[in-house]
């Protein structure tokens, strides 16, 4: 391997633009130096679905494999491509200043080899995202303060612009120029804080050919629905009269009564070309903001491409079944005076353990044997069973357990995890993503999931192999692996969190997988250790180049919506710079952390293998980077092609700090699709986009949104999805794309519309009835080039209703795996780990009952009712120098409490999850199911996770309660999507898929942040490793 310093691309004025590019085995090095006065790890940074194999070290979560990087501090991430091919991302890991801090990285094939499709005419990275008029450091302090529900962002961007319909926007709306007749390939990210997004095309038609960085079989999609850290490439042909259409996004929520984000952000499609541009531009079509069938349908006809080239390894004989509730939670409040439910405090949990972050970062406390970071005793079930998703669930289930627990797998133990979302406090869907992973999603559905009819239903053919899934609302999610990458496997949920009471994030190690649920304060670790010790100092990541990169992390005066403020931003850029890179290329990071408070950067989707130590959640892998100080982060990149993205993994610094990642195919190899004309990053989080007639651009979809589903479609304009999360995806043509949080998805626009101006548009999708979100649509505009009359107005597309259930899962449930010769789908058929979460929105008492949760209590969230308490040292760090206290190993693999996770009323005591830092362990090489069961504890609401470390295969998914004995019946097994990236819908479930193979501590998480009643988990996979 040889190494090259690489200059970020920047696409000219808009945060979050600057894309890094990589290709396939190659190392990238980043240098990261904070000059303001806080304290990042890269607020951690993070390489969005980087499975960094066998180097955990820099993989972004402070204080989980890092310590953050302080103000004024420099710090060097090491990140090793592997596998990964397509669009992942980047962001900050730490609290919230992902929300500017982010960017794209797109992985090209390896030299030499091509796309599994006609190679685009270009390529766009669409990077999905939010924006507040206030800092959000403001809104987060708030938040800490009230225990309830965050402020919603003021508007949803595409490409850090809100877009045509909204105030003092529509000059800087941005714009895609297409030429007819030509394929582009849109790398699409969600770096949106925390909703899944519906995302279309006016008038055209997606074909997804990617998600998670992982290629699926094309799927002809109208719309797609993205999760929060997600990432989906899909296929535009540029095949409709000459003129200009929207593009568009907009929120999908779950979560009755729970405010959201209603605006729709735009972006135009233009064609080049003499035309006359009519007036107004045509919007797409968007899927209802609560329509989650709009939201499964898409992510359940996502199928990996299951080619030769990309093959399929779904783990078929199990070896570690663990079963994660993920709940929202409440906590007591002094005098009842918070603002979640009846003054409690809003908090999160898996199997009913609330993740407490630690002060060292986990990873650090296990390689130097520092006793009490953490523990070790995350159970594999839920501790107590009950009717998770059922409506009505008694009070006393609210309140989780708070504690830094992880899970211990062992090396190559084959895990399967059902997610299981539970109607705790809130039942909403749980948008998850893992970290060091992909993984296959080979089942999901609504209810609570039944472990003898729901794995019959499996999808162990060619399930999508995904980094990022979304758990849906009431419902569970089973994904499988392979636990062979030896990290701090981060599994997070993907909501708006960070010490409101109780976070979910959940930690497995393998070394340790993180899943960390991030979106209610406190949080939920369950580190899974893959065990199997085996004594190494570097990454496993492939034969591709060595590629360094310094981000500075500052603020920035940007504005927005008719006023200026200061945001965290990585190189002054909102959304941050694109990261362009082959698949198996290895990334050094150098981050100078120049902002005023922690960082960890998160390198969304990257695996990781057997390399956690830089993977970015603060606290888990490492600690964050301090204000003033630098940190190295190593990413590595494995199987991921596509787009994926990076963002923030430090409280709200997510919101600004992202950006995309474009995984090019290996050098030599092409698209498993017709090359596009050029390739658009479109974040949603507006530009212009210029097209020539007749050409086709790839859109890279990135949901930069701190918590929320959006709708993204482009007016009278047809996506064809071809990936998500950096992996292939089956052609689907689609009127709009759902995109979850943090995920990012691919979709080929073809420029086939009559020449003139159109808007591109998103807006939030929100499943919680009652609860505020933001209503705006961002929009940003799309003209064809040459000349013609130009309308006043471009059409705005028609984007589905904020709360269309149907138009999220409907997009989300199509998505298919590839499944060619050259990327086979290899979905773990023999699950030797069955795991249960349920999911759920719980709450804790507030002194005097004055919080804003329900009834006075404050918000909260678990797992398998464990709220994720933070620890004050990295995980990873603890496990490796034997650092007792920091953590347990005792998180459940099924929920302690069965009851119906999605009835309508549900007792009030189930309400209050353990506050607890477990950790779930799993066996290195097993193959993993996990049904993310939704719960409808205090809210019942879509799940965005995303799993660190891994992608996973989503073999299932439904509404209402996981059936063990009739929803397997029902799996994908065939061509389940790959991602990282998933969102468990309101009151439903989905099941999941991986080989634990990629030893290390990973979170899963839902997408907030540490003080928006964060859900985490983390898995371990367990291995010995040596951080060099």
């Amino acid at each position: 391997m040889w190494r090259k310093v690489v200059k970020l691309v920047q696409l000219s004025n808009f945060y979050g633009e600057d894309e890094g590019v990589a290709k396939d085995g190659l190392g990238l090095g980043l240098g990261l130096g904070l000059g303001l006065g806080l304290g990042l790890g890269l607020r951690c940074g993070r390489g969005h679905g980087v499975k960094q194999p066998k180097y955990p070290w820099t993989d972004g979560p402070e204080y989980i494999t890092q310590c953050p990087i302080q103000p004024g501090a420099k710090f060097s991430q090491k990140i090793v491509l592997s596998t990964e091919e397509g669009t992942l991302w980047w962001h900050a890991h730490s609290d919230w200043s992902r929300a500017t801090v982010h960017g794209a990285i797109v992985i090209h094939p390896e030299k030499d080899s091509g796309y599994p499709f006609p190679r685009p005419h270009a390529e766009v990275p669409i990077i999905l995202g939010e924006w507040w008029k206030k800092d959000v450091e403001e809104v987060l302090n708030m938040l800490r303060q009230t225990g309830g529900d965050p402020n919603v962002s003021d508007a949803l961007t595409i490409n850090g612009q809100p877009g045509d319909l909204s105030p003092c926007s529509k000059s800087d709306t941005f714009k895609l120029m297409v030429d007819h007749g030509k394929t582009y390939l849109l790398r699409l990210i969600n770096a949106g804080m925390s909703d899944i997004m519906f995302f279309a095309v006016a008038k055209h038609q997606l074909t997804v050919i990617g998600t998670d960085a992982s290629y699926t079989k094309p799927l002809k999609a109208n719309y797609i629905a993205i999760s929060p850290g997600q990432t989906i490439d899909a296929l535009l042909q540029a095949n409709q009269p000459l003129g200009r259409y929207y593009m568009a996004a907009r929120v999908y929520s779950s979560a009755a009564g729970v405010a959201y984000d209603n605006t729709t952000t735009t972006a135009i499609i233009q064609y080049k070309g003499n035309y006359s541009l009519s007036s107004p531009l045509p919007l797409p079509s968007l899927p209802h903001y609560n329509d989650t069938n709009a939201s499964v349908s898409f992510t359940g006809r996502l199928r990996s491409l299951g080619s030769e080239e990309h093959p399929v390894h779904v783990p078929l004989n199990i070896s570690t079944k663990l079963l994660f509730t993920i709940s929202v939670n409440t906590l007591p409040c002094a005098n009842n005076s918070c603002e979640g439910p009846n003054g409690t405090r809003l908090s999160a949990s898996m199997n009913n353990i609330s993740f407490v972050s630690p002060s060292i970062d986990i990873l650090q406390a296990y390689y130097k044997h520092i006793s009490g970071v953490y523990g070790a005793n995350f159970p594999s079930y839920p501790p107590l069973v009950f009717d998770y998703t059922a409506d009505y669930l008694p009070l006393e289930l609210e309140l989780p357990q708070n504690g830094t627990e992880v899970k211990v797998l062992k090396y190559n133990s084959t895990v399967e995890i059902v997610l299981q979302g539970t109607n705790l406090a809130a039942g909403t869907d749980h948008p998850m993503h893992l970290h060091g992973y992909s993984f296959y999603v080979v089942g999901w559905g609504f209810g609570n999931f039944d472990k003898d009819k729901d794995p019959l239903g499996y999808n162990l053919v060619d399930p999508p192999l995904q980094n990022t899934i979304a758990v849906p609302k009431n419902g569970w999610a089973a994904i499988r692996f392979k636990a062979n990458n030896p990290v701090v496997v981060v599994l997070v949920q993907w909501r708006r969190r960070r010490d409101s009471g109780g976070g979910l994030e959940w930690w497995w190690w393998w070394w340790w997988w993180w899943w960390r649920i991030d979106g209610y304060g406190g949080g939920v670790v369950v580190v899974v250790v893959v065990e199997w010790w085996w004594w190494w100092s570097g990454g496993g990541g492939g034969d591709g180049e060595v590629v360094g990169v310094v981000v500075v992390v500052k603020e920035t005066p940007y504005t927005r919506l008719c006023s200026t403020k200061k945001i965290l931003t990585i190189n002054g850029k909102f959304p941050g710079p694109t990261l362009y890179v082959h698949k198996g290329d290895t990334v050094i990071v150098d981050v100078y952390n120049k902002g005023k408070e922690n960082i960890t950067i998160h390198w969304h989707g990257v695996k990781q293998p057997k390399y956690p130590w830089t993977d970015g959640p603060e606290y888990i892998t490492q600690c964050p980077v301090k204000p003033g100080a630098k940190f190295s982060q190593k990413i590595v990149l494995s199987t991921e092609e596509g787009t994926l993205w990076w963002h923030a993994h430090s409280d709200w610094s997510r919101a600004t700090v992202h950006g995309a990642i474009i995984i090019y195919p290996k050098k030599g190899s092409g698209y498993p699709f017709p090359k596009p004309h050029a390739e658009v990053p479109i974040i949603l989080d507006t530009f212009k986009l210029m097209v020539d007639h007749g050409k086709t651009y790839l859109l890279r979809l990135i949901n930069a949104g701190m918590s929320e589903i959006m709708f993204f479609t482009i007016a009278k304009h047809q996506l064809t999805v071809v990936g998500t999360d950096a992996s292939y995806t089956k052609p689907l043509k689609a009127n709009y794309i759902a995109i979850s949080p943090g995920q990012t998805i691919d979709a080929l626009l073809q420029a086939n519309q009559p020449r003139g101006r159109y808007y591109m548009a998103a807006r939030v999708y929100f499943s919680v009835a009652g609860v505020p979100y933001d209503n705006n649509t961002t929009t940003t505009i799309i003209q064809y080039k040459r000349n013609y009359t130009s309308s006043s107005s471009p059409p705005l597309p028609s984007l589905p209703h904020y709360n269309d259930t149907n138009a999220s899962v409907s997009f989300t449930g199509r998505l298919r795996s590839l499944r060619s010769e050259e990327h086979p789908v290899n979905v773990p058929l023999n699950i030797s780990t069955k795991l249960i979460f349920t999911i759920s929105v719980n709450s804790l008492p507030c002194a005097y009952n004055l919080c804003k949760g329900p009834n006075g209590t404050r918000f909260s969230a678990s797992v398998n009712n464990i709220s994720f308490v933070s620890p004050s040292i990295d995980i990873l760090q603890a496990y490796y120098k034997h650092i007792n206290g920091v953590y347990g190993a005792n998180f459940p693999s099924y929920p302690p409490l069965v009851f119906n996770y999605t009835a309508d009323y549900l007792p009030l005591e189930l309400e209050l999850p353990q506050n607890a830092t477990e950790v779930k362990v799993l066996e290195y090489n097993s193959t993993v199911e996990i049904v993310l069961q939704g719960t409808n504890l205090v809210a019942g609401s879509d799940h965005p996770l995303h799993l660190h470390g891994y992608s996973f295969y989503v073999v299932g998914w439904g509404f209402g309660n996981f059936d063990k004995d009739k929803d397997p019946l029902g799996y994908n097994l065939v061509d389940p999507p790959l991602q990282n990236t998933i969102a468990v819908p309101t009151s439903g479930w989905a099941a999941i898929s991986f080989k634990a193979n990629n030893p290390g501590m990973f979170l899963q998480r839902r997408y907030f942040s540490k003080d928006k009643y964060s859900l985490r988990l983390i898995l371990f996979v367990h291995v010995s490793i040596e951080p060099s």
